[in-house]
């Protein structure tokens, strides 16, 4: 049986992985370059990704609250003068207001699911269709044959129903 590496065998390994995914290096070889199995290469690399995933996000976030401040910072320095009627400065605070939207994904479209748990399948999508239309057209059938009916029975009346629609 293996050895189990320790925290800090594990982190070294780690390293010399991750420099090797960069370079693009495939995954048979970082495993006989590090001297470890294949799935221990897997597992690393999910490792890695999910630590530059985290870094990714926490850079992401502090950068935010950097501009967040900036634009706070700006709005406040052009806030008397907006409310003195200055044209420009009410651009600035309006342009600011804008990009502090952006930065907080305001303007980020709605995700909306309109998936149906019921269709399981192109071909249950295409039957649920199928049965809308079916309906639709019944519907439309029944609306049609109410004004033949509608019509038929103003011409008893003794006015010329089919009037409106020919000589």
């Amino acid at each position: 049986m293996a050895k189990r590496a320790t925290p800090v065998e594990r982190d070294e390994r780690r390293r010399k992985v991750a420099i090797l995914l960069i370079a693009g290096v495939t995954t048979n070889n970082i495993a006989e370059t590090v001297a470890v199995n294949r799935k221990t290469v897997l597992l690393d690399s999910k490792a890695i990704r999910a630590e530059w995933a985290a870094a990714r996000i926490e850079a992401y976030d502090r950068y935010a609250a950097e501009q967040l401040v900036i634009l706070a910072e700006v709005q406040r320095a052009n806030w008397e003068a907006t409310m003195r009627g200055d044209t420009k400065a009410s651009t600035t605070v309006l342009r600011v207001c804008d990009q502090r939207a952006r930065l907080l994904g305001l303007y980020a479209p709605l995700h909306l699911d309109v998936r149906d748990e019921r269709l399981q399948s192109k071909s249950d999508f295409d039957r649920e269709i199928k049965e809308h239309l079916a309906r639709l057209d019944a519907a439309d059938a029944a609306a049609a044959e109410a004004e033949a009916r509608a019509i038929l029975a103003r011409g008893k009346d003794g006015r010329d129903g089919l009037s409106a629609y020919g000589p």
